[in-house]
């Protein structure tokens, strides 16, 4: 989500792309490729083979040749830091939708592309407001973005719920009673609640928590995030629904127990439809919408697409962006694996209308905020997600107190926005 580096990010390694023009060494980058090359960074496992059809044929219609090379999230952002300080960039890069655009933006090392926007009049009009805020600052757009998804969103056993007698739940309150009445019928546990901190998010979200810059609350009212805390809390340890999840660099321990048929619920996003499928293809698979208690909304994740003020190569790289987000093109990439996408009439695509659980992605873009946005100028980030981790994983895995986590939480974050 949108933690600058969330453990479900926290994979090393660069992995090569077999998709168009690829290419993994950088030393074939130097020097000149105006007119001849676009050096194109691209987020391991994103190189679809929608994007490279299309990229095909973007490099015959432009007499250019597009060389992707992919890396995996924390890798990328080090490249880029390295590329910037080097003068060395490549022509365009994807970027995980956080504060990436609007910081790299400022510091003068991405693009505003208003003046390509003004060119063409009325592109942005099609996209998810929520997406475009997050690339937005200063009045400047840094980034287009391609993929829109969203954390908070509840996945289910379909026949489990009908076995049950229990109707989708929307609220925090139903949810409970799902769970409980899921595992009255048989099911070893009612739902499975993560060991990765992101997932905890959407809970404060909608208990009215605000991230802020106030030095001496951050997260506020810190009585709404520990009301929050200990509803997360108690699933696993009061009323025994969820199993205690287990410190870990992997996320995906909850998709399994679904998918086992192990537990009737998991708070999850988009990015585990298609795993879900892998893991079994005739899973009974029924998602719902983030829940609601005093608010409804949930996490923004996604990603866009940035040039870099150094590009050799800015007026074909923002013709290959308008290429990569067409709405036609949005269409096959989530036919062919799955993903939600940024445009508003993506959601009125076939592909969308005949799936209902992708309408219910669609719907829940609406819902989605980048919750932390207060701390992205802040050169301690990371430390700051840090300490929301700390904070979530005493809780949720150590089964500590809230109230005094939540204290320790805003004590340190305090600090780290004093610096």
């Amino acid at each position: 989500m949108h933690t600058p580096l969330s453990r479900r990010s926290l994979l090393t390694g660069c992995s090569p792309s077999s998709g168009v023009g690829s290419s993994n060494d950088s030393s074939s980058h130097s020097g000149e490729r105006t007119g001849k090359e676009i050096l194109f960074y691209l987020s391991a496992g994103h190189d679809f083979a929608p994007y490279k059809r299309v990229i095909s044929k973007f490099e015959q219609d432009h007499k250019v040749k597009v060389t992707i090379q992919t890396f995996q999230w924390p890798d990328l952002q080090q490249k880029l830091t390295a590329d910037f300080l080097s003068g060395t960039t490549p022509d365009i890069t994807e970027e995980p939708g956080g504060f990436w655009a609007t910081r790299f933006g400022n510091d003068g090392n991405i693009m505003a592309l208003d003046d390509y926007i003004k060119k063409d009049k009325g592109f942005l009009d099609d996209f998810v407001p929520a997406g475009l805020d997050v690339r937005q600052a200063s009045g400047k757009t840094y980034a287009v973005p391609m993929h829109l998804t969203m954390g908070g969103l509840v996945f289910a056993n379909s026949e489990m719920l009908a076995k049950a007698k229990v109707p989708m739940p929307t609220t925090w309150e139903e949810f409970l009673e799902a769970t409980k009445r899921i595992q009255a019928s048989g099911v070893e546990h009612g739902c499975a609640l993560n060991n990765d901190s992101s997932y905890g998010t959407p809970w404060l979200l909608q208990n009215g928590i605000k991230y802020t810059a106030d030095k001496s609350t951050p997260m506020q009212p810190a009585d709404a995030a520990v009301e929050a805390m200990v509803f997360q809390r108690d699933l696993v340890y009061k009323h025994k629904v969820s199993p205690t999840p287990v410190a870990s660099s992997e996320y995906s321990g909850p998709r399994k127990l679904l998918t086992s048929k192990r537990c009737g619920f998991i708070i999850t996003g988009p990015w585990d439809i298609s795993a879900v499928r892998t893991e079994d293809k005739n899973f009974p698979l029924i998602i719902g919408a983030p829940l609601k208690h005093k608010e409804q909304k949930t996490t923004i994740a996604g990603s866009g697409l940035m040039i870099p003020t150094k590009s050799q190569n800015a007026d074909l790289c923002w013709e290959l962006i308008k290429v990569l987000t067409d709405a036609d093109v949005q269409a096959q990439v989530t036919k062919e694996v799955g993903m939600a996408c940024s445009r508003k009439s993506w959601a009125k695509s076939d592909v969308v209308q005949n799936d209902p659980n992708m309408r219910v992605v669609a719907t829940a873009r609406d819902l989605a905020v980048a919750p932390d946005r207060a701390y992205w100028p802040n050169q301690n980030m990371a430390k700051i997600a840090d300490a929301g981790k700390v904070m979530y994983e005493n809780v949720i895995l150590s089964n500590k107190d809230p109230r005094s986590e939540v204290a320790i939480y805003n004590k340190t974050v305090g600090k780290l926005l004093s610096r």
